[in-house]
């Protein structure tokens, strides 16, 4: 059995910004000679000139980052490494060539970063802001991934160095990529399981099509993003926040999968699970009280040939057996130590919640009590009546009944 779970996105959701774990950065050696060598000879001068960032205004300084950054981009895009190592001193060059080996298969399309808030002087000609960077990939005109990073400079009179960088928790800035493309999917992994990535894309691919169908939020995008994690991967990718799940979505920034789920232990399903939060939730990580209601939309479009529900009753039968359902379908999020067999139960009850909705009230009506509560935050009471066309008490009681029914 698997079990089908977000995790909490990375990308700043409405008012929530999401900043990666910093892994550090180190000041590069050759860098520090040359800020201890000039102010040594600037001690040593009664009427030595003030430092260069000492003499710049907030807004010069982030212009002459921002400018380094712009070039960097270009070159990323443009696939020159050289010009896009050109910054960064010989202590980053190992991580920063890997972030652009891995980015560039990945296909990026676009990538722009810059400056944000005030920066700070730390003196010895060091300044330091941080970074917003916006990035898509298999197309420029994606809805892009936005993330925030710490960096320090070096903007004495000779050329502006990038003294430290924060590096993200993200699979292409940790990891080594070999990545396939497909028609509706990009899909990334460690080189030792780079041989299992065609078939994985096949069934990704199908997983798409079916998720598709369920773009009422706005478009698809051109290529959903997979990345594929073993052992290790899975548990330092995006900092390892992922007890008791197979898979994971993150918005903009992706999907993640474990590299041991099989097509007999229902890949396709379990990633059409996970395309359908990426539509139905994007960014946004929603609220704990409506997990039934996102994950039960997610596992009921999953569920196309009635198979998922087949692989569900049997926990949900014992999560009932056991009292461990108070017969509400209003399940909110489940506690990270709760056992296998209960987290799947009560995924089940969330998708037979979800489906007794539409097959009741109609999809259509389906969908947009879910977009009222999931996505607008309206109370359930108060979205029955307008999308169900029902009072919520009636409503949540008759697919009590039938959740009861049929897990008989």
């Amino acid at each position: 059995m698997i079990d089908a779970e977000r995790d909490e996105p990375l990308s700043p959701p409405r008012a929530r910004r999401w900043v990666p774990a910093a892994v550090g950065g180190l000041l590069a050696l050759a860098a520090l000679l040359y800020v201890i060598a000039a102010n040594t000879d600037r001690s040593a001068a009664p009427d030595a000139a003030p430092s260069p960032v000492a003499s710049l205004s907030p807004a010069a300084a982030a212009d002459r980052v921002d400018r380094e950054l712009e070039a960097q981009g270009r070159a990323l895009l443009a696939g020159d490494r050289e010009a896009y190592l050109r910054p960064v001193p010989p202590e980053q060059r190992e991580e920063f060539a890997l972030r652009f080996q891995s980015l560039r298969a990945l296909g990026v399309a676009a990538w722009t970063a810059r400056v944000v808030g005030r920066g700070r002087d730390e003196g010895h000609d060091r300044w330091s802001a941080n970074v917003e960077i916006r990035y898509c990939l298999g197309a420029a005109d994606c809805r892009p991934a936005t993330m925030l990073l710490s960096s320090t400079w070096l903007l004495g009179r000779g050329p502006t160095i990038m003294l430290s960088f924060e590096r993200s928790v993200l699979p292409w800035d940790l990891t080594p990529l070999r990545v396939v493309s497909g028609r509706r999917v990009i899909v990334a992994g460690p080189a030792g399981i780079a041989d299992r990535l065609p078939q994985i894309l096949q069934d990704a691919d199908r997983a798409a099509d079916i998720a598709d169908g369920y773009a009422r939020w706005g478009p698809a995008p051109e290529r959903y993003v997979l990345f594929v994690a073993p052992p290790q991967e899975w548990d330092t990718w995006w900092s390892g926040h992922t007890d008791n799940v197979d898979a994971y979505a993150n918005g903009s920034f992706g999907v993640v999968m474990k590299a041991g789920v099989d097509r007999e232990h229902g890949r396709r399903n379990l990633l059409t699970h996970e395309f359908t939060h990426v539509l139905s939730l994007g960014d946004d990580d929603g609220d704990d009280r409506n997990w039934w209601l996102s994950e039960g939309l997610a596992e009921y479009v999953a569920d196309r040939g009635g198979d998922w529900t087949q692989a569900r009753l049997p926990d949900v039968r014992r999560l009932i057996r056991t009292g461990g359902w108070d017969g509400t379908i209003t399940l909110a999020a489940p506690p990270k130590d709760l056992p296998a067999s209960d987290r799947r139960g009560r995924y089940g009850i969330a998708l037979l919640a979800v489906t007794c909705l539409a097959r009741h009230y109609g999809e259509d009506r389906m969908l947009a009590f879910f977009t009222a509560v999931v996505r607008n935050r309206a109370e359930p009471a108060a979205a029955a009546l307008t999308t169900l066309g029902a009072g919520w008490p009636t409503a949540a009681a008759f697919c009590t009944v039938e959740v009861r029914t049929r897990a008989a």
